[in-house]
């Protein structure tokens, strides 16, 4: 799977999708697309611009991932877990888990109660058949290879579960969601 690195080249360079858009005539839409990871594709010349303009080759605009990884979590708070399904070309699909213990922990302080932080903490489950925990350690073998922004991308989506079930009312625009990888 192919990942577009336009937002990690533009931080890096301190460059907005505007002032790109604006020098490169690329438009915003087609940038904003392949900067939060939503385009479907490129067309050459827009590839060629963007490639001229940063200064890079095609390979550094997107990060090459050897197989397809979708997640599906639980997002209750205590012991669930999240599941990993994972395709590779010429394979067939594998199904990994992990533990997952969400926390969610609230003010003491507070007149109402008011959501502080909320803390994930993924383990391998320690039960089960041998060939599921040797598809969990490959697994965790495999999350561990990940680039950083992929990883961080998986963390947020992770994250996303579980703060749909978090009351609005009770959780500050700055409350501290955490994720801990069992490694």
């Amino acid at each position: 799977m192919l990942i577009p690195n336009l937002a990690v080249l533009l931080a890096e360079r301190r460059l907005t999708i505007s002032k790109v858009s604006e020098d490169t005539r690329v438009s915003r839409t087609t940038l904003t697309a392949l900067a939060s990871g939503g385009a479907k594709g490129i067309q050459f010349d827009t590839l060629n611009t963007l490639c001229q303009y940063l200064k890079i080759s095609p390979g550094d605009l997107f990060i090459y991932r050897p197989f397809d990884l979708s997640l599906a979590a639980a997002g209750q708070p205590g012991r669930s877990s999240v599941e990993f399904t994972i395709r590779r070309a010429g394979k067939r699909e594998e199904r990994c888990c992990l533990i997952c213990d969400a926390q969610y922990i609230y003010a003491a302080d507070a007149p109402r109660p008011t959501l502080e932080a909320l803390r994930i903490r993924l383990t391998l489950p320690e039960e089960g058949d041998p060939a599921q925990a040797e598809r969990n350690r490959a697994l965790v073998k495999l999350l561990r290879a990940l680039p950083a922004s992929i990883l961080s991308d998986l963390e947020l989506e992770i994250l996303r579960a579980f703060d749909q079930n978090i009351d609005s009312t009770l959780a500050p625009d700055d409350y501290s969601p955490e994720l801990e990888w069992p490694w």
